[in-house]
């Protein structure tokens, strides 16, 4: 995702139209990936120097501030330092705080954490941020590749400016809803003919959590360019006004992985917990869609009886939330008579400044949802 410094877009009456590269950028991406590629192990600072220095295909300076950002994080270095930097900077400055030369500092060093003068000097720096090494480029990362995944950070820069983000989509409609979920995005979906309408709060209307938030919205992007026919539309909040991004199949975007099916750690650990709880349940994973009046819902458990089918009640772990977003959906329910749905809230995930909204069947969760409280409300609700 591009910070807001970097994001380049045109204007055009009420849109934000992003400057996508396109093949006529490759001359010069191509380069790019050289330069990468010839100075890794190299301080990242040392990118940086070379790219204020002529580049072949003479790129335009805000297309290449771009590129540099997605080149500079997919090379960043993967190695473990040999000594933990702030331990090696504690003992080098103490000791050199003494006096005494540089070369008898770090073998006194070296000899306190138990390892050499070069691997403490190699330690030093490593974890500050100009001064971390890079690493090659992705080998399979060429330049249309990586014109791709420029352009994918600039809409996900423009998303996290977003106040909501609107999906119409038909054929593989699923694994987009399917990756909201998973990414715990606060949003309804509603059927639209063959198609269906996903609508999901922007980061710009929350109160809490917002950049980790917009890094879970932009990641709804990749999905969504499986689908067969796809408008993704977002009111974008710039330094000119509010202004509409608006994505179709023709933006060269990349795609991501095939969908498949996408599956939550904590979902996973509940449904394994409640099976040992409740040895005469089945429990299902992802049942089928629920209709609740023009919107849908869809659970991620439901635990059946296994002599008694009649006797059901749907789970949904829910991710980022605000009590107002619970509410609605809890009201939503009560008139479609589904009031026995159990939400599991990530009590981490809050967005909004009160607490859950009163009498709400909901079951708060840190890191891995109380299997005993879901069942408990769940016996209740399937009698």
């Amino acid at each position: 995702m591009l910070p807001t410094r970097l994001l380049r877009y045109d204007l055009r009456d009420d849109e934000v139209v992003p400057r996508f590269l396109s093949p006529a950028d490759h001359p010069w991406l191509r380069a790019l990936l050289d330069a990468a590629a010839a100075l890794a192990g190299r301080p990242r600072r040392a990118l940086r120097a070379r790219l204020r220095e002529p580049l072949a295909g003479d790129p335009h300076p805000d297309r290449l501030a771009m590129a540099a950002h997605v080149v500079d994080a997919l090379c960043q270095g993967r190695t473990r330092p040999p000594v933990p930097p702030r331990k090696a900077r504690a003992a080098v400055f103490g000791l050199a705080a003494r006096g005494g030369a540089r070369a008898d500092v770090l073998a006194a060093a070296a000899t306190a954490l138990g390892a050499t003068a070069a691997q403490v000097e190699a330690s030093l720096l490593v974890d500050l941020a100009d001064e971390a090494p890079l690493g090659p480029p992705p080998p399979d990362l060429d330049p249309g590749a990586l014109a791709q995944r420029v352009n994918l950070a600039l809409v996900q820069g423009l998303l996290a400016r977003a106040t909501r983000v609107t999906v119409r989509a038909l054929g593989g409609a699923r694994a987009v809803v399917r990756l909201a979920k998973l990414q715990g995005l606060i949003c309804t979906v509603r059927r639209d003919g063959e198609g269906v309408v996903l609508e999901a709060s922007g980061p710009l209307a929350l109160f809490r959590r917002t950049r980790v938030y917009g890094r879970a919205l932009g990641a709804l992007v990749l999905p969504v360019g499986w689908c067969d026919r796809f408008e993704l539309t977002a009111p974008c909040a710039l330094p000119e006004g509010e202004r509409v991004l608006r994505l179709t199949p023709r933006a060269p975007l990349l795609r991501g992985e095939a969908p498949r099916r996408f599956d939550s750690a904590v979902e996973a650990a509940l449904a394994r917990d409640l099976a040992r709880l409740a040895p005469d349940w089945d429990v299902v994973r992802e049942p089928e869609p629920v209709a609740v009046g023009d919107g849908l819902i869809f659970p991620d458990l439901a635990l059946v009886h296994r002599l008694d089918p009649g006797r059901r009640a749907l789970i949904e772990v829910v991710g980022f939330w605000t009590p107002d977003y619970l509410a609605r959906k809890l009201e939503a329910l009560r008139r479609a008579g589904l009031p026995g749905l159990i939400l599991c809230v990530d009590a981490a995930r809050a967005c909004g400044p009160d607490d859950l909204p009163p009498g709400a069947r909901v079951v708060r969760y840190r890191r891995r949802v109380p299997a005993a409280e879901v069942l408990a409300l769940a016996l209740e609700a399937a009698t």
